[in-house]
């Protein structure tokens, strides 16, 4: 009987680490990110004005948005509604993704994001509350990483 006891308090410690381990692993899981549905449309490109190019290592990031949307900023006013903010990304020299802020609406903070892939597509598995996440320590500067290229007095109009 003591046999028993001793060999339960032993067993003890190892039960209570694997199934620690088990509720780790189930909770720390990942889960599939799915794009999230929202109003982000893609733009037609054609329409739209360079206004800086940020290179790092092997990725080229061309900044693209719409002639009125660089006025509005020149100007210190906010960007019209509709406004898209696009990122062509060159990864050695290959357009690999556009990413894409499209303002969704009259107030400052009413922006949403997207990635799609060069043929157009939204990239389904990808998590776009990350971008918020990280744009919305630019609020001061419209939510752009950019801000300071698209209000230069550099004529890229």
């Amino acid at each position: 009987m003591k046999i028993f006891r001793w060999a339960g308090l032993i067993a003890l410690p190892f039960v209570v680490v694997l199934t620690g381990y088990f509720l780790v692993e189930i909770e720390l899981s990942p889960t599939p990110a799915l794009a999230a549905a929202n109003s982000v449309t893609f733009p037609p490109l054609d329409q739209l004005k360079h206004y800086t190019t940020v290179r790092r290592g092997i990725k080229r990031e061309h900044m693209l948005t719409s002639p009125e949307a660089l006025i509005a900023l020149k100007a210190g006013q906010p960007v019209p509604t509709g406004t898209h903010m696009v990122l062509v990304d060159y990864q050695s020299d290959v357009l690999t993704r556009y990413l894409i802020g499209q303002k969704i609406g009259d107030g400052d903070n009413e922006w949403e994001y997207q990635w799609f892939w060069p043929d157009g597509s939204v990239k389904a598995d990808e998590n776009v509350a990350r971008c918020y996440s990280c744009h919305r320590s630019r609020q001061s500067e419209q939510f752009m990483f950019t801000f300071d290229g698209a209000i230069s007095d550099d004529d890229l109009l």
